[in-house]
């Protein structure tokens, strides 16, 4: 009698257990499926899959955005424009950003990701003679050294992360992706 009672608590526990392991599965499947365009670890989703196409005057028309250059997009594969930038409401202290438009979220993602992840990043290809696309190559480094004299090392990347939003991919200064990814959000918070 006692091997029946603990057999038939045996196969309440695993039941309880399934059901709950079922519950817990299908809260985070949805989770996952409404978190597009949501930010559940940072401040902006790495990739939103908005159907807002933004144009380059999406970018140069918010306010405390300085305007720098327009850079040629020959040879930036699938891309329509480019350009770089400052934002920050304090005119001294500003951050440094690279937008680049595609024609739709897919382009920017199927083509546009690789490029922006070889520019970006610890591991950022910055030399000349190996980046692909070379056009404003400059603006994507920063020195880095012990003061003094000398400079130091030129070759460190100026963007360490960037997102994808709609159509464009937003690259933005930082020491490292987190910074990069609250400077994004930052700048994407006033874009109309």
């Amino acid at each position: 009698m006692k091997q029946v009672s603990s057999g038939k608590a045996r196969l309440l526990v695993l039941i309880i257990a399934i059901a709950s392991l079922s519950i817990a599965a299908v809260a985070c499947a949805s989770d996952s499926a409404d978190s597009v365009g949501a930010a559940p670890d940072g401040p902006i989703a790495k990739i939103d899959a908005t159907e807002r196409i933004y144009t380059a005057d999406d970018i140069k028309n918010t306010e405390f955005f300085k305007h720098d250059d327009d850079y040629d997009v020959e040879g930036l594969e699938g891309a329509v424009a480019a350009l770089y930038g400052f934002y920050g409401s304090d005119p001294y202290n500003r951050l440094e950003y690279e937008a680049r438009f595609y024609a739709d979220h897919a382009a920017a993602i199927s083509i546009g990701a690789s490029w922006a992840d070889e520019a970006t990043g610890a591991d950022a290809v910055l030399l000349k003679d190996v980046q692909r696309w070379d056009e404003g190559i400059s603006d994507r480094r920063q020195c880095a050294g012990n003061g003094g004299h000398h400079s130091g090392k030129c070759d460190n990347p100026k963007y360490f992360d960037y997102v994808v939003v709609g159509n464009m991919i937003l690259m933005c200064q930082g020491k490292d992706s987190p910074t990069s990814i609250q400077a994004c959000a930052d700048l994407m918070a006033v874009v109309q």
